[in-house]
């Protein structure tokens, strides 16, 4: 019985798919055909080669020329077509990783102290705008916590880290110098390196994003931080959203 009905079933197909079937079974033969004469079959790889040159973040849409994908996490996204004079493209490279790694280093720093209850990263800069206000960290009175005092290192710091970045000519290693910055040598594995290089970059968006959502949320709750407006949004899903924001309160019922 199960052979009839598989028959039977084979039957309904052909006659409701037979152009389809009909040109499947030539393309199949043909295959077989190149395959025998040891020729290559181009037919089978169209569609693959295709689906290469097409831009991973948006099926179907082609991938510019100038992103060629051997850049770490890059997946042909350039909707304004940025980077199509070379060294804007590779500026672009180099100041996306900067301020990834800023972003990765400014987002734990604003979620850990208000997981421990020490205030929200907002409240924690408002002794900045207090005449002879004393700057804290973690809770503790930091010695030299002046605002004055505070720019200066922060000036001078920063100067000198990105004069000794401008001095160097290689673009890679302005991105990844290692040595110092490497002490645990990831970098000394070229294959183990490249897939560090993706999780970075790939971590390092994510971290962006997250600090621009953190903007978002203030903006629009003044005084409040990422883990209370998160709180707030759990305590009531359905009012408590980014409608909240996008949609005019007058609108509102």
């Amino acid at each position: 019985m199960a052979s009839i009905s598989n028959s039977l079933m084979s039957c309904r197909i052909a006659a409701a798919f037979p152009s389809s079937l009909s040109s499947s079974k030539s393309r199949f033969a043909a295959g077989q055909q190149q395959s025998r004469l040891g020729l290559p079959n181009y037919a089978a790889g169209s569609s693959s080669s295709k689906f290469t040159m097409s831009a991973e973040w948006m099926p179907g849409q082609p991938r510019p020329p100038y992103l060629d994908g051997s850049a770490p996490g890059d997946f042909g996204f350039d909707p304004l077509r940025l980077g199509e004079v070379p060294e804007n493209l590779e500026r672009f490279k180099e100041s996306e990783l900067i301020h990834a790694r800023w972003a990765m280093l400014a987002v734990p720093g604003i979620l850990v102290p208000e997981a421990l209850g020490l205030g929200n990263w907002v409240k924690a800069q408002e002794w900045a705008a207090i005449p002879g206000g004393q700057a804290t960290y973690l809770g503790n009175p930091v010695p030299w916590g002046n605002l004055t005092t505070i720019l200066v290192i922060e000036f001078l710091a920063i100067a000198f880290v990105e004069h000794q970045r401008s001095m160097e000519k290689n673009p890679e290693k302005k991105k990844y110098p290692g040595g110092a910055f490497d002490p645990l040598g990831y970098s000394k594995d070229p294959k183990k390196f490249e897939e560090l290089k993706i999780k970075e970059i790939k971590n390092g968006r994510l971290a962006l994003l997250a600090f621009v959502g953190f903007c978002v949320q203030q903006s629009a709750y003044p005084g409040t931080g990422p883990l209370e407006n998160l709180a707030t949004h759990l305590a009531d899903p359905w009012h408590k959203n980014i409608g909240d924001i996008l949609i005019p309160r007058s609108l509102l019922p």
